[in-house]
Parts: C-alpha cells; sequence; structure tokens
C-alpha cells in the first residue's frame, strides 16, 4: 500500500477496460491517475464507458467526459487528462509516470504503437501494461524491466487450463479442455 500511495499511473484509451481501470485505481488511492483519450464520444461508447451521456456525443472526447466522476470517487488522487500523444511521451520521459496502460491502440484515428510505446517506458524505467478486450477474448502483456523482481511465498509452479465451456443454470457447469489437468 506504500508504494501505491506514491505511484502516477497513465492510462491510454478510455472505453470498457480502461474505464474499469481508472475507476478502480483512483478507488484504490495512487497519487495520480492520468488520462490519455482524445477519441470523441460516439454513440456506441455509451454501452462501454460507463461515464459517457448522451449529452456528450459528439461533443466531447472520452477522457473529458470521464475525468468529473473518477475525481469525485477520491479526494486523494489527482485525475488528470493528457491532451496529446507529446504529452503522453514528455510524461514518461520525464519521470512523472511510474506505471502506464495501454487498452487502446487507435485513438481518434491515430495509431498507438505498443511496441514503442513499451520501449519509451521500458528505457525511461517506468512499468508498462497492455491489455485490451476483443468481445469474449482478450489479452495481457506486461513488462517492467529487467530489474524487476516477483516474490513467490511458496515457490508453487503456476498452473493454467483451458475453459471450454460454461453452463449456466441451477448449478453452473464449468468444462476444462480434456488434456490439461487442474487441480479446481
Amino acid at each position: 500500500m506504500g508504494k501505491l500511495i506514491k505511484m502516477d499511473v497513465i492510462i491510454v484509451g478510455m472505453r470498457g477496460l480502461g474505464v474499469e481501470i481508472a475507476k478502480n485505481l483512483a478507488l484504490a488511492g495512487p497519487k495520480s491517475v492520468s488520462i490519455y483519450d482524445p477519441e470523441i464520444v460516439k454513440i456506441n461508447d455509451l454501452g462501454a464507458n460507463f461515464y459517457c451521456e448522451q449529452s456528450h456525443v459528439g461533443k466531447k472526447t472520452r477522457a473529458e467526459a470521464s475525468i468529473t466522476e473518477l475525481q469525485k470517487l477520491n479526494p486523494y488522487v489527482k485525475v488528470e487528462i493528457i491532451k496529446s500523444q507529446a504529452e503522453l511521451g514528455e510524461m514518461i520521459t520525464s519521470g512523472r509516470a511510474h506505471v502506464v496502460c495501454q487498452t487502446e491502440m487507435l485513438l481518434n484515428g491515430e495509431v498507438i504503437d505498443q511496441q514503442a510505446l513499451n520501449d519509451k517506458c521500458r528505457a525511461h524505467k517506468v512499468g508498462y501494461i497492455a491489455s485490451q478486450t476483443l468481445g469474449p477474448w482478450g489479452y495481457g502483456f506486461v513488462d517492467f524491466g529487467n530489474d524487476h523482481i516477483i516474490t513467490d511465498h511458496d515457490g508453487e509452479a503456476t498452473k493454467s487450463f483451458i475453459v471450454t465451456m460454461i453452463e449456466k443454470g441451477e448449478t453452473t457447469r464449468i468444462t476444462v479442455h480434456e488434456d490439461k489437468r487442474h487441480i479446481y
């Protein structure tokens, strides 16, 4: 918790995943959460970003539509908007960011290159997380550099398995891939 209250976090993209991360971070209490999303709110954003309203469509960016409500969540967290990719880069290179979380790759017609952003973060010892939801699928990538140490209290190997089906009913039944053994 001591590290969190000193942390400056940047979130790139304020659709469903980005706004959820921003909300949870603001509630958790880092020093600051800076959001970058210059995309003007469209009608389909109303189903992805719970802070976007009908009155925002065509008038405000997703970042502008979200900031007021994010600021209300925790008065101890500074929430601000990053206005350009240049400002985003300057925050990383100047040491005003500890972690960048990228949830969108295309904003306002501009590609935000994951590799280039990760390289910039790595060069300035800034943690980088890329994650995106694609319907029922998604991915996550984390790079905190070569000096990042992961501590594991018991040394147990990570377990993974593939869920092939979830049947909803009176009793939920989860089916996993038959070639993968699991303990669940």
